[in-house]
């Protein structure tokens, strides 16, 4: 699948217009901004727009995450997302933190703030009967996933506890980019691709400590293979369900999906990265695809969500 933008965006290498990165979300500079690569903990948000309330509820989702990065730049950063391909007006927000304590600060927010209340509270719908977010969105459909990076895998993580959290930069877990010899400035991330695949999957009790390293190398030959088109990181899942895994797939494009589609089927390389042994043959053997529960693993397609040019206009 190849796509070919009529509009490109300057300075992106020939992005599409329509899958602007999520720093464009914000007026905050990237350098000030957490992502998916630097970040200690996040959490996954998800909410069902009413299609008659679609454009004042992605209005409402856009001011409140200029008002949050800007208002907390260095601590929480946000960027909002909608399916591609799966639930028309299904609405997903990814909140980057360092560490737990740092949601406090939006809690004073919502509680001191008269920004905040004028964002949350205002009457955006006096055409339909008036309202705010509360009528904007299906009732019951808010739901929140709490994530961390996969910790214990990567190579400083031998090292004792002590190092490991000064090497870690003050997160809450080592963060997702020492799970990669690649370089920073070489990594996709939440703020900086134009594509995100959300890949979650449940695991065997038994064989949770085998399908953890499997992932952190599938993750690993994937970002060298595939350097500055796509980047894979290994989250699991905090106070939620035991043994769900989480990978966030950054690309630049369609096209770069489409690459790694083919490289699953393809080469030799990732082929024999998925043949090889879990466990030894006398305790029984284990491939790939016996660290899997069946019928578990799910790909729901994110692009940025950017306002429209009359939202822009009209911003206060």
């Amino acid at each position: 699948m190849s796509v070919s933008p009529e509009t490109e965006i300057p300075g992106t290498g020939g992005l599409p217009a329509a899958f602007r990165p999520p720093r464009d979300q914000t007026s905050v500079p990237e350098e000030q901004l957490l992502n998916s690569a630097n970040a200690g903990i996040l959490i996954h948000r998800v909410g069902q727009l009413k299609y008659e309330f679609r454009d004042e509820g992605l209005e409402f989702s856009s001011e409140l995450v200029e008002l949050i990065n800007s208002k907390q730049a260095g601590y929480i950063s946000i960027f909002h997302f909608e399916e591609l391909f799966g639930t028309h007006n299904r609405l997903h927000w990814l909140l980057h933190l360092k560490r737990p304590d740092d949601y406090a600060r939006m809690l004073d927010m919502v509680d001191h703030s008269d920004t905040w209340r004028d964002v949350s509270q205002r009457n955006r719908l006096p055409r339909k009967g008036g309202g705010n977010w509360e009528r904007m969105f299906v009732e019951g459909s808010m739901s929140e996933t709490i994530i961390c990076p996969q910790h214990g895998l990567s190579a400083h993580d031998d090292t004792d506890h002590d190092e490991d959290h000064e090497h870690s930069g003050d997160t809450f877990q080592p963060a997702a980019l020492h799970q990669t010899a690649l370089p920073p400035e070489r990594l996709l991330h939440s703020v900086n691709s134009a594509l995100t695949v959300h890949r979650t999957f449940r695991v065997p009790y038994a064989l949770r400590e085998e399908a953890r390293v499997f992932a952190f190398e599938w993750c690993g030959y994937v970002n060298q293979a595939l350097e500055g088109r796509l980047t894979a990181f290994l989250y699991e899942e905090m106070w939620g369900h035991q043994d769900t895994l989480h990978l966030l797939l950054h690309a630049t494009s369609l096209d770069s999906y489409h690459r790694l589609l083919a490289m699953e089927r393809d080469d030799k390389g990732l082929r024999a990265l998925r043949d090889s042994q879990r466990l030894p043959e006398a305790a029984g053997g284990a491939v790939w695809h016996h660290t899997l529960i069946e019928g578990s693993q799910r790909d729901t397609l994110w692009v940025p969500v950017h306002r429209t040019a009359k939202a822009e206009e009209t911003a206060p």
